[in-house]
């Protein structure tokens, strides 16, 4: 893993994009970004990008601050790191690159003191996977109509975090 840099644009947005159409072919609801609006963070937002060689295969955003619809004010103030905007290359599927974004985080987290990596989500079958992950369902709760679900998992160091 290493930073986005403003390089990376192009191939973030090809990746985002593959990624969005299979999501799309398999029923996924749509996300709220366009693939340009991810890649456009890369060099700007703290993004991550997971690499096969030289290839490009994954990203996510690692954040420090947690919105308000997920998360109570007492759990906003834990010390935590918050991934989005996860995409990985579907041309890649089955090769665990999601597995792998998350065990980095949680190693990335506890090198940063980080007690918690969480996500939200609003995709159910997505909520399935990340819990497969090791992510423990915080809550699940209606928010503009759409269910929501806040997950968590600790920090922790790990011998081999990206499973290489």
């Amino acid at each position: 893993m290493r930073p986005a840099t403003l390089g990376d644009h192009d191939a973030i947005e090809r990746l985002t994009a593959d990624r969005f159409r299979w999501m799309a072919d398999r029923g996924y609801v749509p996300w709220p970004q366009s693939a340009d609006e991810i890649a456009r963070k890369a060099g700007h937002a703290p993004m991550w990008c997971l690499l096969d060689g030289d290839l490009l295969c994954g990203v996510t955003i690692v954040v420090d601050r947690l919105g308000t619809a997920a998360w109570t004010e007492e759990e906003r103030q834990e010390a935590s790191l918050l991934l989005t905007s996860t995409v990985t290359d579907p041309a890649q599927a089955g090769q665990r690159l999601g597995m792998r974004i998350a065990s980095w985080a949680v190693d990335y987290a506890a090198r940063e003191r980080a007690r918690w990596v969480r996500r939200v989500t609003t995709e159910p079958r997505l909520a399935a996977y990340y819990q497969a992950q090791g992510f423990a369902l915080v809550r699940e709760r209606v928010f503009n109509g759409r269910p929501l679900y806040a997950l968590q998992r600790p920090a922790q160091r790990l011998p081999n975090p990206l499973g290489n």
